[in-house]
């Protein structure tokens, strides 16, 4: 049985195509694909990532991701993933697909040391006969602006500015591509831009059933999911973060905060101000990445004048159900 594993990263449609993947499993497993989270109700597949920090000799230690998945501390991780290994083996001798297709952007967010890349390959390459692995990029600064909202709404307090300054060094994605590179091997990594212009119908789910094998055609679509806040709504949750905690102390999410968040959601405007990059901010986002996005762009995509950017093509907006 091959496997191909959907890493990320994180605010290119991954709950899009998650849901999708869910909402579509037993058409699926008709195609010979199965998409078998280790949990039921964590579709994101945090358990692979958790193996690749387990299995490196690290521990997961942000107590939101614990509770998701379901663990405690290092004795708990291990015998999660001992326990994910043991049901991945099962399945390779029981089920009749073919490919095991899997997506979490936990996996590009956590994998990133050679370590932890090499021990989830180790991982998955012990129960699987290939693995191959996908991942989509979109520009920094539009990756910037979706990461703030996401953060904002997992609890972060910082401003746009200091978001900026703690995430900037953090977006050099040619680093990452060679590092994955180096460890499975370039031809085992696809890597996609998150680009309208590039995918067929620019349409998200037209282009991953294009790499990973799966014939759309008879699956249905999930509804639209995971928006970006609006400016408002960032002033909301922080407002009201700094009187009501947001996560309970065993890490799950405060049911109060989410109620007010619900009630005081309907006094905002509909729709809210878009948050944008001041272009001072744009600039210095730009700068910072310009010469490993080119690096990129020479490496694994030779054809585009540049990595990111307007495209010649029709002006119309992405077919997906997330920012």
């Amino acid at each position: 049985m091959k496997a191909i594993i959907h890493i990320g990263t994180q605010k290119t449609g991954t709950t899009t195509i998650q849901s999708f993947l869910n909402l579509n499993r037993s058409a699926l497993s008709s195609q010979g694909i199965r998409f078998e989270p280790f949990t039921p109700r964590n579709i994101a597949q945090m358990e692979l990532g958790l193996a690749a920090i387990v299995r490196a000799g690290d521990t997961l230690d942000v107590m939101g991701k614990r509770h998701a998945i379901g663990v405690r501390g290092r004795e708990s991780q291990a015998a999660f993933v001992d326990r994910l290994e043991a049901r991945l083996r099962a399945g390779v001798a029981e089920w009749p697909e073919h490919t095991f297709l899997a997506s979490s952007e936990q996996i590009h967010a956590w994998c990133y040391n050679p370590a932890r890349i090499t021990a989830l390959h180790t991982f998955l390459s012990g129960i699987f006969d290939d693995v191959r692995y996908v991942v989509y990029y979109r520009s920094q600064e539009d990756f910037m602006l979706s990461t703030y909202s996401e953060n904002i709404r997992r609890g972060e307090m910082l401003t746009l500015d200091e978001h900026i300054d703690d995430m900037i060094g953090k977006m050099n994605f040619n680093r990452r591509v060679r590092m994955w590179s180096d460890v499975v091997g370039r031809d085992n990594l696809t890597v996609r831009l998150f680009d309208p212009a590039l995918m067929p119908n620019r349409d998200l789910l037209d282009d991953f059933c294009a790499q990973t094998g799966v014939n759309r055609a008879p699956l249905q679509t999930p509804p639209r999911k995971n928006e970006s806040l609006s400016v408002e709504e960032i002033a909301l949750y922080r407002d009201l973060n700094r009187r009501i905690p947001m996560m309970l102390r065993n890490g799950a999410a405060n049911p109060l905060f989410f109620l007010l968040v619900r009630l005081m959601r309907r006094r905002l405007p509909q729709p809210g101000t878009r948050v944008q990059l001041s272009e001072a901010q744009r600039a210095r986002i730009h700068a910072q990445n310009a010469e490993s996005n080119e690096l990129l762009r020479q490496r694994h995509f030779p054809e585009l004048p540049t990595l990111f950017g307007p495209r010649q093509a029709p002006a119309q907006t992405l077919r997906t159900n997330s920012d």
